[in-house]
């Protein structure tokens, strides 16, 4: 069972990625991807900054990193707070009434492991030649892969 936390000096509650370290290893093995690069770090952004790689988005709680030399990074934020995954399975609902006003495929991510798994796979697969980063296409290949993963037979 994961426990809600809140960091010290914080009222931000959230997700403790190390909670779910198994699902990560778990994904990475899914996407063929080597566990040793999975990097958890406080700060996306400024990790990104660190290495002279541009980012923004200071919240964002995955980011995906090829090298030059073929190797590549899966960066995890430590902490993702709540009104960030709320935030961006929000978008993915209205994404979705773009294509299907009568369904909401939001609704069927109903678990943290679920938002948490469909946010880590959205972040690959923009690295996908198929998606182009497109976000229609990158939501329907993370789908595509939980349901083949079995994350909705639960």
């Amino acid at each position: 069972m994961v426990t809600v936390r809140v960091m010290k000096g914080s009222e931000e509650k959230g997700l403790f990625a190390a909670d779910y370290a198994d699902l990560f290893g778990f994904l990475m093995d899914q996407c063929c991807l080597p566990r040793e690069s999975m990097v958890f770090v406080e700060d996306i952004a400024s990790w990104c900054k660190g290495k002279g790689i541009p980012e923004s988005d200071a919240e964002r709680p995955f980011r995906f990193i090829t090298f030059r030399s073929g190797e590549c990074n899966m960066l995890i934020r430590k902490h993702i707070s709540d009104k960030v995954v709320s935030q961006r399975i929000n978008a993915l609902g209205i994404r979705n009434q773009l294509q299907d006003n009568r369904s909401d495929i939001a609704g069927r991510l109903n678990a943290d492991k679920k938002r948490l798994a469909f946010l880590f796979l959205i972040e690959y697969a923009a690295s996908l030649p198929e998606t182009g980063n497109d976000e229609l296409l990158t939501d329907a290949w993370a789908f595509k892969e939980m349901e083949r993963m079995r994350f909705f037979a639960e």
